[in-house]
């Protein structure tokens, strides 16, 4: 206040810019009960000031004020404010929260410590309550899919490796493994591999401890501690440099791991769900990835089919679509036309469900009737190019399926040997090309 001149230092003043700061603040005394908290606070929390001040913090930070050095407590040890941490919040019904989180001591007038002040911000969106997380399914290859996920997620399996094209839905298939599961009450968090600095993430995954580096100024938690009890989900598992697989082998097998700059092991307890675009056996082959890793991975395997062999859900994915932007946009499309829901279904998908997506918004956006039409659709749908057909492609393949088959007597797992596929893969193209 004594920065401000005099006819400015009123505490009118002071509640304004409170209340108008971007991030959530919220002050709190020695024993930890909060003594103030202003509007961003209560809109993260979802609470109002009046019952939040007066109770201890860890009513209201939940699981991130539970624990021996905890970043409300490092508030009141340090006197130089702490870097900020990143943290997943619970903020009840379900909901989480990550955010980043920087806390500082406050002092009376006399000089003595009165308490500390933490400003979270919040660094991702809302996350929807459990049941919001399940796959949109009518194909029956995807129906199976959904009955291997319950399967899973009842087990203690520690790691599943998810496996297709790029817009197929991996991530949504992840996350309907996590709430699904009995981990459902713990965090799920998303990384992916390729979008971090090789330099970076290292230090993004196992955290370091002050000191560990020139600009390690404080102790940093790294995603796989933040995950515990939870589910980590690595997007883009073949992005991880070679130099930096090893230490992975080692979190997945001994569920332990140590920051960087620290001397004592991290136990964990959490499941790791990976996922991939590219062939992880032709990497080994190259040397760019460990085997003993893919096969620590690759304990269970979901391969997603692309769009165009599941035509059954096209439909059943527009209309969702359609009610999410109907939401967003403040629109009223009632659905397709029965020509672009024609068009929809002879399309390749190359994009795949991503790809739908985007269309479907193109759509909502460009379409004046209640219906979207074709006009309203990318070129790439409405005006398809002639492509040439090969017929006798699918033929062949039945005919290279079958001989292994029958070369294995049935044997479906060496025949999958001989064709290089996993054996999921082997009956996927069985019901695929109605092989008996």
């Amino acid at each position: 206040m004594s920065k401000l001149a005099p006819n400015w230092q009123k505490t009118s003043v002071f509640e304004a810019v409170f209340d108008q700061l971007g991030d959530a603040l919220v002050l709190y005394d020695p024993e930890f009960r909060i003594t103030g908290v202003n509007r961003p606070a209560e809109r993260l929390f979802g609470k109002t000031a009046e019952e939040m001040v007066g109770s201890h913090c860890q009513e209201i930070f939940r699981s991130v004020v539970s624990r021996p050095g905890c970043e409300a407590l490092l508030g009141l040890e340090k006197a130089c404010p702490t870097a900020p941490q990143t943290l997943c919040l619970d903020i009840g019904n379900g909901l989480e929260r990550l955010v980043a989180m920087r806390t500082s001591q406050v002092f009376d007038e006399g000089g003595r410590l009165a308490g500390g002040a933490a400003a979270i911000r919040d660094i991702t969106e809302r996350t929807s309550p459990p049941h919001r997380h399940t796959v949109i399914a009518e194909s029956p290859v995807m129906l199976e899919i959904l009955k291997l996920i319950r399967r899973i997620g009842a087990s203690e399996a520690g790691t599943v490796l998810l496996d297709g094209e790029s817009g197929t839905g991996k991530d949504l298939v992840a996350k309907t493994l996590h709430y699904q599961s009995l981990r459902q009450a713990g965090p799920f968090i998303a990384v992916n591999c390729a979008a971090i600095p090789a330099t970076l993430l290292e230090s993004e995954l196992f955290g370091y401890e002050k000191g560990a580096f020139t600009d390690a100024r404080a102790q940093k938690r790294g995603i796989f501690e933040l995950a515990d009890r939870g589910t980590l989900f690595l997007d883009e598992i073949g992005e991880i440099p070679l130099s930096l697989q090893a230490k992975l082998l080692r979190v997945l097998e001994e569920q332990t791991f140590r920051r960087l700059g620290g001397l004592a092991d991290i136990q964990l307890d959490l499941r790791v769900v990976a996922a991939t675009n590219k062939n992880l056996r032709e990497a080994v082959k190259q040397k760019v990835f460990r085997q003993d890793l893919y096969f620590r991975l690759n304990v269970i395997q979901i391969t997603i089919p692309p769009l165009r062999d599941r035509p059954e859900d096209i439909p059943t994915l527009a209309k969702l679509f359609i009610e999410h932007y109907n939401r967003k946009f403040k629109s009223n499309i009632q659905g397709l036309s029965s020509f672009a829901t024609q068009l929809l279904l002879s399309y390749d998908w190359p994009g795949n469900v991503r790809e739908l997506r985007n269309a479907i918004e193109r759509g909502m956006i460009l379409e004046e009737s209640t219906l979207i039409t074709s006009s309203s659709l990318p070129n790439a749908i409405s005006r398809p190019v002639e492509q040439v057909r090969f017929p006798a492609l699918h033929e062949s393949e039945r005919i290279l399926v079958g001989r292994a088959l029958e070369q294995t007597s049935g044997n479906q797992t060496q025949a999958a040997r001989l064709l290089r596929l996993t054996r999921d893969q082997l009956r996927y193209k069985k019901r695929k090309l109605s092989i008996l």
